[in-house]
């Protein structure tokens, strides 16, 4: 309950700051992943599948920056956190979600460009939601 509780605190804030940014910085991404790594070790809810999860999502997100898709390290970090959080099951669905998402946003709001972190944190609830439903 309470990494839930995190990853709501620091998606959010994480996801404002890419919105007026357009960054999402290291000084806060990566200490918000170690503290979510710890919270969820001490629920005892962290598992060597969360490291797979992460890896994953980490050799998945490279494939935009590759192509020089406007994706840069924070996102790929942030997708890591996101994937930490969910754990390896429902990784495709986050994935999947994630980009239908993304594309939603920019839809409603006719921009062609919009920071990825909101549709990640949007989706990681999303799916966190069905899963634990």
């Amino acid at each position: 309950m309470i990494a839930l509780v995190i990853f709501i605190i620091c998606s959010t804030f994480i996801s404002w700051i890419d919105i007026k940014r357009s960054i999402i910085p290291d000084r806060i991404i990566l200490p918000s992943i170690v503290l979510l790594a710890m919270v969820k070790w001490g629920e005892g809810n962290l598992e060597v599948t969360d490291a797979i999860a992460m890896a994953v999502v980490v050799a998945v997100f490279m494939v935009p920056i590759m192509f020089n898709m406007n994706f840069g390290g924070g996102d790929l970090r942030f997708g890591a956190f996101c994937a930490l959080f969910l754990g390896l099951s429902p990784l495709g669905y986050f994935i999947a979600l994630a980009g239908i998402v993304h594309l939603l946003i920019m839809a409603v709001l006719r921009k062609r460009e919009f920071g990825f972190a909101p549709a990640m944190s949007i989706a990681s609830l999303a799916v966190y939601g069905a899963v634990h439903a």
